[in-house]
């Protein structure tokens, strides 16, 4: 694979209208890669039909789309909006958040509450959370501020009703929430990272809450002490109970990126603490070793052929958690910039698909278009919105769905979805959703590939 100069001109011929224009894109001008995030998102957003307000379409078999994936669009877009000024979606995202919240605004609505993991919940709280983080117009219900409803998510899942009482996986939170669904007996590391990832920040949010941070600490020493992130800094999919000894050593952009963050903001949180200096260094290095080989994001897990819907959404989180690492850890600059401008860079030349010659590719290595979707248009929106700050202000819209109260901004980060684990160990898929720590096809066949020295 070529690595890209970061002074290099991508192009993208546009034919919307039957008539071929091009754009050039320089990684190392903010204004030309507006203009191109500008275009993603908008062929991004022609998946959305709001036929069910704040949903993709979905679930499998009505849709390509599981529920989670709702929540994963509004926190791109809330992003976008943040790193570009552009408010067009604010109805959209506002109507979004608001409609999946849920009767007790814990984003476990009544439509596909009985099937969603804990996972799934974070991210949506993720979203909320995001909104919060940039100042996106309160949710002009109920009294409610944005920081209420992600405060709701992380009190549910503190709660021992969601974790394990009893053997050596005690305290790892499930997978799924309820015992009927089959994943019940699998802790997932995506949902607990992600745990980790909503309480740093909300603590940050919340005056660097204490109760919170150390909920966070909790977390990550009983990842580590539970090998699901190794000496190495390996982030493995899980495992399940009762003893969680037999890891299943699959490997993914998107609890990588996570617990990525996660260290980061208790890095940013303590001042620097030498402790979570020393995890997020190696979380560092590991995930770019892992998922940037030559400068260019990769589903290890997956790629090039063999990922699923859900696994297509994965490396915009990689990206966008980057991004988030550099803001709250400057040190981590020099490391991290230079593989988001060339993966960004090959990022954009797969967007030569679909009837208007631009719409985005998943495997960003190959130089061409494949498998087109939601998931590889959000991953390469992520990729460019990774390269510019976030706006200082950001004006809410007119509209009257974007009125209320606005969350606080403190935030020292911007914002943050499953796949199915393939061991003997590894619950079935729960039918009605797919959950994001389960979807790694061919995990245990790809095992010896990933498990790395």
């Amino acid at each position: 694979m070529a690595r890209f100069s970061s002074n290099s001109f991508v192009r993208l011929f546009l034919s919307a209208t039957g008539v071929v224009a091009s754009l050039t894109v320089n990684v190392d001008d903010a204004a030309s890669v507006k203009k191109a995030a500008a275009l993603v998102a908008e062929d991004l957003m022609s998946f959305y039909t709001g036929e069910v307000p704040g949903l993709l379409p979905g679930p499998p078999p009505e849709g390509d789309y599981y529920p989670w994936t709702g929540g994963a669009i509004w926190a791109a877009m809330l992003d976008y909006r943040s790193r570009t000024g552009d408010t067009q979606y604010d109805d959209k995202i506002s109507q979004g958040l608001l409609w999946q919240r849920g009767s007790n605004n814990d984003f476990l609505p009544a439509n596909w509450s009985a099937t969603a993991g804990n996972d799934d919940q974070a991210i949506w709280g993720m979203a909320a959370l995001a909104a919060a983080e940039t100042g996106f117009a309160g949710p002009g219900v109920d009294n409610l501020k944005w920081l209420d409803l992600v405060q709701n998510v992380f009190d549910e899942q503190s709660s021992d009703a969601r974790r394990v009482a009893n053997g050596s996986c005690a305290g790892g939170l499930r997978w799924q929430i309820f015992t009927f669904n089959s994943g019940y007996n699998y802790i997932s590391t995506l949902a607990n990272v992600a745990y980790a990832n909503l309480g740093a920040r909300l603590s940050i949010q919340d005056g660097k809450n204490q109760t919170q941070a150390k909920s966070v600490e909790d977390t990550f020493n009983w990842l580590q002490t539970s090998k699901f992130i190794d000496a190495k800094f390996n982030v493995y999919d899980g495992a399940s109970v009762p003893e969680c000894d037999q890891v299943n050593r699959v490997q993914t952009s998107f609890a990588a990126g996570l617990a990525v963050e996660g260290a980061a903001v208790m890095y940013n949180a303590t001042s620097g603490e030498k402790k979570w200096k020393n995890i997020l260094d190696g979380l560092v290095q590991r995930t770019i070793d892992v998922f940037f080989p030559d400068g260019v994001a990769t589903e290890v897990a997956c790629e090039p052929s063999q990922c699923n819907t859900d696994m297509t959404f994965f490396k915009y989180f990689l990206h966008r958690s980057l991004a988030s690492t550099m803001k709250v850890a400057p040190y981590t600059t020099s490391l991290i910039q230079p593989v988001l401008k060339t993966s960004a860079q090959a990022a954009v030349e797969s967007c030569t698909g679909g009837d208007n010659k631009r719409m985005c590719g998943l495997v960003w290595s190959a130089h061409g278009n494949n498998h087109t979707g939601a998931g590889p248009q959000m991953s390469v929106l992520g990729a460019l919105l990774s390269l510019l700050p976030v706006e200082t202000a950001v004006n809410a819209s007119n509209s009257s769905s974007s009125t209320g109260t606005s969350g606080t901004n403190n935030a020292t980060t911007s914002t943050a979805g499953s796949s199915e684990p393939s061991n003997s160990n590894t619950p079935k898929n729960s039918g009605a959703r797919s959950g994001v720590s389960a979807g790694v096809v061919l995990g245990s066949l790809l095992l010896a590939s990933f498990a790395l020295n």
